[in-house]
Formats: C-alpha cells, structure tokens, sequence
C-alpha cells in the first residue's frame, strides 16, 4: 500500500472546475483524484480532504507523480500490526443504520428518536455523540479493535465525574457535518453526512485490523470517508 500527500492546484483549475469544486466538492474530489491512476477501472484508494485543498490517499498502487492538478507526495506504507498495539487515529466516516429497511444516518436517527420519547432539546447533541460513538465501536468489534478512554487532563479531573462519564461515552466524536450536493442538473442531488472522530484504539486483532485499514470503514468511501488515519500513540 501507499500513502500520499497530495495538494489541488487551485490556480489550474479552470472556471467550471472551480465552479464544480465550489458546489459539489466531493464528487470532484473523487473524480479529480482518480485520474492519478490511468490504469484503474476500478477504485482502489481511500482518501480525506484537508483544509485548503489537501489530501491523504492510501492506495494499493501508487499514484501518478506529476499532474496538471495536484502537487503529490508518495511513499509505501506497510505498518507493523501487534495485538495489543496501541494507536492514536483519526477518521471521517458515514455511520448510518438501517431503519425500517432504509439506511438512517445514525446521528439523525438519534435525533429523530430523542424527539420521539420527549427528551429535553439540551440533551440531543449527547444523545447523537453517544449514538455516533457506539456505532465506532461496534465498528472496531467487527474490524479488529476496541476504543480506549481518553486520559484525564486537567479540566476533566476539575468538572468531575459527570464530565468523565460522558467523555467516555462520546469523547471520540469531534465533528458532524451534511452534505448535499447534485453531479448535474438532469440527477436527483446526493446527500450524505459525515462524522469525525479522533482518540485512541488499541488492536485487537492485527490481521483484521489491517483489512479494515486497507479497506476503510463505514460507507461513502467514493466521497472522502472511510480513510482510518493511524499512528503510533505518543
């Protein structure tokens, strides 16, 4: 496998591109970075968008090293995979679940079911954290790892135990965000919501883990999810 590093070219870009970035930014994103493998029919990299046009890619081959578009960085990535291993991470993801045989982003649907049983409107953000951290571990039941409590610093150990509790249930979470975006006019619009999480998991199971590594986790890997970014805890 390879990792990247990879910058867009803003001042290449033409006004439709421009245009295409500004209104549907992942499709283009995905469209735009395929063409650094010519040969491939079929997608085989992972990747995340950072501020200001960045990219992380990981992919089976490596990709082109000069293009009109983008400023590449490439180099292999073979991480050594231990039980027991202990790794900070980072990950956008689409966590969705199925609900009444239709996929339900797990955050809306946390939402959705909070209002259902009258919970007070103070209490849905937690709610959607804790309903986004339960599908990530979940996640790591299924691919090899399991979360581990962030350390207590020293806010944590001034707010107490309530603080400390809740952290526990949903201190991965650190961002939710929704997308809508339409390819062209004649197409219905794409709509997906994305979920960022940091903190630290410790391997479970190393051949698993590294298939979901090379893999990716979640849905809309295609748009920028899925991509598990990994190193060794500090």
């Amino acid at each position: 496998m390879y990792l990247s590093r990879i910058q867009l070219r803003f001042n290449n870009l033409r006004p439709e591109m421009l245009k295409k970035w500004d209104s549907a930014r992942p499709y283009a994103s995905h469209q735009w970075l395929w063409q650094l493998f010519p040969e491939q029919e079929t997608r085989q990299f992972l990747f995340r968008e950072e501020p200001h046009g960045g990219f992380f890619m990981l992919s089976a081959i490596p990709p082109l090293t000069q293009h009109s578009l983008f400023l590449i960085e490439t180099k292999p990535f073979n991480p050594q995979l231990i039980n027991g291993l202990e790794l900070d991470f980072q990950l956008r993801a689409n966590p969705v679940i199925t609900r009444n045989g239709k996929r339900s982003d797990v955050m809306m649907n946390a939402k959705y079911q909070a209002k259902e049983n009258d919970v007070a409107q103070e209490r849905w953000w937690e709610l959607q954290q804790q309903a986004a951290q339960t599908w990530l571990e979940k996640q790591g039941q299924q691919h090899g790892f399991r979360l581990l409590e962030p350390e207590p610093d020293d806010f944590a150990q001034w707010a107490g135990a309530e603080y400390s509790e809740m952290q526990a249930h949903c201190g991965c979470v650190q961002a939710y965000q929704q997308h809508r975006f339409v390819r062209n006019d004649q197409e219905k619009p794409i709509a997906f919501s994305s979920v960022d999480f940091s903190g630290t998991l410790c391997i479970t199971d190393a051949s698993l883990f590294e298939q979901a590594l090379f893999s990716g986790l979640g849905k809309s890997k295609a748009l920028g999810c899925g991509m598990l970014m990994v190193k060794r805890k500090r």
